[in-house]
Formats: structure tokens, sequence, C-alpha cells
């Protein structure tokens, strides 16, 4: 657990890291958030994967074979791991956050974003960074997010080669169609996420959590 929060009730944000990562690496990664005033928690996939380069330990959320049907189940598998290990934290810490944000990058997004659509009730935000919304298996999810006041923000590099950027858009127009509060932000960047994405998640943190105006930040 991270973050400058003292208050047991103080809003937690779940991380969900990429393929081959693991939960340290994805901490530091978002070090430069840790002096807000809320709870980070790094929670570390299931299945073991070949590491990346410098990391003695990788792991994947799920496998992927283009089997769509697995796919749909590899996600309700790990919703219900993730949200079975967030109350088991939050009970054995005492904690007791009035909201959640659910923050996930590349496999951990894929995963994040079904969770967080499917129960509104339990996160009032969400984080996708270089992942698409499965928004074809939450047509039922997303009216009840965004009538809940589910608020979503995107962010995509407009030269990944993993996720084709144009999914990013068809994740946006699926979204506030629905009507969920969207924001979508392009970074010059691959599949990866720099200090300027960072500072772009800080800023929308900020405001969601109403902590204040943030320092501005150029964004490209």
């Amino acid at each position: 657990m991270e973050g400058a929060a003292v208050d047991p009730g103080a809003p937690l944000v779940v991380c969900l890291h990429g393929v081959r990562m693991n939960e340290a690496l994805f901490a530091r990664l978002l070090a430069r958030l840790f002096d807000l005033p809320l709870r980070f928690l790094f929670l570390r996939a299931s299945l073991d994967a070949p590491p990346l380069t410098g990391q003695t330990h990788g792991a994947s959320w799920y496998d992927y074979d283009g089997n769509q049907d697995a796919f749909k189940g590899a996600l309700e598998r790990v919703e219900a791991q993730v949200r079975e290990t967030i109350h088991a934290v939050e009970r054995e810490q005492g904690l007791s956050p009035r909201r959640r944000v659910l923050l996930g990058f590349s496999q951990g997004g894929y995963c994040g974003s079904v969770l967080a659509l499917r129960h509104p009730e339990e996160f009032s935000g969400l984080i996708v960074s270089g992942a698409r919304v499965k928004t074809e298996v939450l047509t039922d999810a997303m009216p009840r997010a965004a009538a809940a006041g589910m608020q979503v923000l995107l962010c995509q590099g407009r030269q990944d080669t993993v996720v084709p950027p144009d999914s990013a858009e068809r994740s946006l127009t699926a979204l506030v169609a629905a009507g969920v509060s969207t924001e979508l932000v392009w970074f010059e960047s691959g599949h990866s996420m720099g200090r300027r994405q960072i500072e772009a998640i800080r800023g929308w943190l900020r405001r969601h959590f109403d902590l204040g105006a943030a320092t501005s930040a150029s964004i490209s």
C-alpha cells in the first residue's frame, strides 16, 4: 500500500499492472502520485509470465489465444479474484474507503475496465491506459455505471503498436453513447506510461476526488 493518506476512509486507487510486469514495477512507474492524500493498492496477477528485462518476476492476468469465450471467462475470473483481494485487504487493514478508482495498464486495463464498470457501487472512477475497454461485454453494465456517475479517463499513445490507437476512439464512442462521462487523452508515445501520462492521471485524480487545483502540465 502506497500514498500519503492517513484516514482509514481515504479514497483508494486499485492498480493493475500490465502483462509480464509485476506490482513493484508498476508502483515505481506511478511513484510520482504517492504524495496525494490517497491510498494506492498494487496487486500482482496470479499467472506467471516471462518477466520484462530487469525484473525478477513477471505475471499475467490471463492467457489470450484469440478465443473470445475463453477471454470472457478469464475476465470474469480476474474480476472475482480482484474484488475478493480488495475486500480482504480492507478488512485486514481496517480501511473503509469513501470512494475507489480502478487504474489499469495494458492487460490490467482490460481486466480493470470490466471490473469497475460492472461494479459502480464499489468504484466511482476508472483509468485505462494502453488498453481497449471491452464494451461488447458491458452493454448492460455501462448504462448502470453512467446512472451511478462513473467517470472514466482513457490514456492512449499514438505510436502504440500493441493496442491499436483507434481502439481508444471506439472505447470512447461506446462509453459516451451509454452516457458514461469519459475523457480521452492522447500522448506522443508507444505502449508505455511516461511522465506526461502520469501528470495527466495525477490531474484527473485531483479533480475526481476534489483535492484542489492541480499543478498545470503540458501534455502532448
